[in-house]
């Protein structure tokens, strides 16, 4: 199983407006790209989106309501919305799937505390377990239901926490991916989805 730390607006990874690495090498050694789902094997000639060719216009058709729905999110953040109109070329990041389940776990533990003392930071260690990055600043992390779904945390808190926190030795390899994904949505101000 691959995982990858992808680097895009939502609308790209949605209606799956982007070529991968995996995609260009094999059309670079010259095999063509396959998709397997529920109707069988689909194949992608050299250049042609993930989505296929409508990826671009099913985009455009989104938009409105993606943001839409991203004005409805919790803590702040439609208050610090990015351009989901960007143009910028996404950023993919293959990380070790045993590294990276390390990492989560560790960052799901409860933290102990000294006498109910929580030391400055520590509470930002859930935004590491998140699989939804967004390039906002807010405090707690929160489930989305639209468009996507799952954990979401803030790409600001989660690199706070891979600078502050120990991690264990077979998750450091996870961390420093992680941190390169987010360093980029932070730089590029755009979201940053862990793609199973």
């Amino acid at each position: 199983m691959a995982i990858d730390f992808m680097v895009l607006p939502l609308s790209r990874y949605i209606v799956g407006d982007f070529i991968t690495p995996a995609m260009r090498s094999a059309w670079a050694s010259g095999v063509p790209y396959s998709i397997l789902g529920p109707e069988g094997a689909r194949q992608l000639p050299e250049g042609l989106p993930f989505g296929g060719p409508e990826a671009p216009a099913r985009r455009v058709s989104v938009m409105s309501m993606l943001v839409e729905d991203l004005r409805k999110l919790p803590g702040g953040v439609p208050s610090q919305l990015w351009d989901e109109r960007s143009a910028a070329e996404p950023c993919f990041h293959r990380v070790d799937p045993a590294s990276y389940e390390a990492l989560v776990e560790e960052a799901r533990k409860p933290v102990r505390s000294f006498l109910g003392f929580r030391k400055r930071g520590e509470a930002d260690r859930a935004h590491v377990s998140s699989t939804l990055f967004l390039p906002c600043d807010f405090d707690e992390t929160f489930e989305m239901a639209t468009p996507l779904r799952g954990l979401t945390g803030s790409t600001f808190r989660a690199l706070e926490a891979l600078e502050r926190m120990p991690w264990p030795v077979d998750a450091k390899a996870a961390a420093e991916d992680l941190r390169a994904a987010l360093v980029d949505s932070r730089e590029r101000q755009v979201p940053m989805i862990v793609d199973w």
